[in-house]
């Protein structure tokens, strides 16, 4: 009882720790491309995109 008690404590705690890495990556690849998007703005080779 004690093993499976383990088990699954051990498990909460990896998909924890995947999952709030994917966000940290997703974040600063989110972070990258927002700046790229700027970049060709003010480059003018895409348009700004509309305010509202």
């Amino acid at each position: 009882m004690t093993l499976l008690l383990l088990v699954g404590v051990g498990w909460l705690s990896m998909r924890t720790v995947l999952l709030l890495s994917q966000v940290s990556r997703h974040s600063s690849e989110a972070q990258l491309g927002r700046t790229f998007q700027q970049e060709l703005r003010d480059r003018g080779l895409i348009d700004a995109p509309p305010h509202s």
